[in-house]
């Protein structure tokens, strides 16, 4: 009998834990396998391991490639797995698997759950991925209600924007996560916030000044410190978390943490933000023909643009792959194209005849 055995776990923190690289899971949920495959004679052919990837998604890119091995390679009997939640976490992949598998005659064996090839075997199965799927969906309304609730206390529940950091600290016992002023880059997002509220420095002089003061990301396990883009310090520019409150599901908190402005500054900071959107932005033409002009080449709609005062009809097509060649056309030539073509149409006479009849005889009606 020829297995693959399929490993996972759900976070890269859970993946990181202990000494070793895998963690504490994997290696248990692979001895375990391992020790099965043996009492039952079975040849292990090869190991599949997803390292902290979610069972809500069936795109997880191990289990993708031991499905696609199944489906190739004739002579595998099995998939073993720890426990049936680790395959999936909801039933609609689960049956979705298992439809590969059957497929490929292939069974789904579980060291712990020890289900026979049988219809009350089956029924056990669906009863364990069920409890998978409900586990699941309960643990993340229950992590949404924890986060709703600490929220609520003043607390902000993810990762501390610039000029912030998380902190935790053990007091009598008990671990206290708060947010505290990062006290390096703190004091630069407060002169950020005060030179724009002047109305005398654009983002992109704003940027190049955080870059030159050495604004940089927090590090992590998959980033390296980096200067903040232009794009994020934009985002940060209209986070009201920085006045000492936060928004969270579309509801605003008085936060625990210490305002590194004052909310007259952020006011100012957003009226000057909406005045360069509206001068910036403010990109709509309008045109009678705009809407009803295709293109000769890829058949994609025509919308227009302004280009040193003057305006231009282009390809959407253009922003395709593959990109249309159709070059930029003056709204004057495209309007003098579209007036020759009707001038080309004409009516059968007994056609005018008909329209003529038929709108005399509705404004008569009217008239009556």
């Amino acid at each position: 009998m020829n297995c693959l055995i399929y490993l996972r776990v759900s976070t890269k923190e859970q993946a990181e834990k202990g000494h070793g690289e895998e963690g504490y899971s994997i290696p248990a949920q692979r001895e375990a396998c391992i020790k099965y495959a043996k009492e039952k004679g079975w040849h292990i052919v090869d190991e599949y391991t997803d390292r902290g990837e979610s069972a809500r998604s069936a795109d997880r890119p191990q289990l993708q490639e031991m499905l696609s091995r199944v489906k190739k390679d004739s002579t595998i009997d099995t998939v073993l797995v720890h426990k049936i939640d680790r395959l999936a976490r909801n039933m609609e992949d689960h049956v979705a698997i298992k439809a590969i598998l059957k497929r490929h005659d292939v069974s789904l064996v579980s060291v712990v759950e020890n289900i026979e090839d049988s219809a009350s075997g089956r029924l056990v199965e669906g009863i364990h991925a069920l409890m998978a799927e409900f586990y699941s969906v309960n643990l993340g309304m229950e992590a949404k209600k924890g986060m709703i609730q600490k929220a609520k206390q003043g607390d902000w529940p993810q990762k501390a924007p610039v000029g912030y950091l998380n902190s935790k600290e053990v007091v009598h016992g008990r671990v206290i996560s708060s947010i505290i002023v990062d006290p390096v880059r703190g004091p630069i997002m407060t002169e950020v916030f005060k030179r724009y509220a002047t109305g005398d420095y654009s983002l992109t002089e704003l940027h190049a000044f955080t870059t030159q003061a050495g604004l940089t990301t927090i590090p992590t396990r998959v980033y390296e410190e980096r200067p903040i883009s232009r794009s994020t310090l934009a985002v940060q520019l209209q986070n009201n978390f920085y006045t000492g409150y936060f928004t969270w599901k579309d509801v605003t908190y008085k936060g625990n943490h210490e305002p590194l402005i004052d909310q007259p500054t952020f006011d100012r900071v957003q009226d000057i933000i909406r005045m360069n959107r509206v001068g910036i932005k403010n990109r709509k033409y309008p045109h009678y023909l705009k809407g009803s002009v295709h293109c000769a080449e890829c058949g994609a709609r025509m919308s227009i643009d302004k280009a040193k005062n003057h305006f231009y009809f282009y390809c959407l097509g253009r922003k395709q792959k593959p990109k249309c060649t159709m070059p930029y056309i003056s709204v004057a030539n495209v309007e003098k194209a579209v007036e020759d073509f009707y001038r080309g149409i004409s009516l059968k006479p007994q056609w005018i005849d008909k329209i003529v009849r038929s709108f005399k005889k509705e404004m008569l009606d009217r008239l009556i």
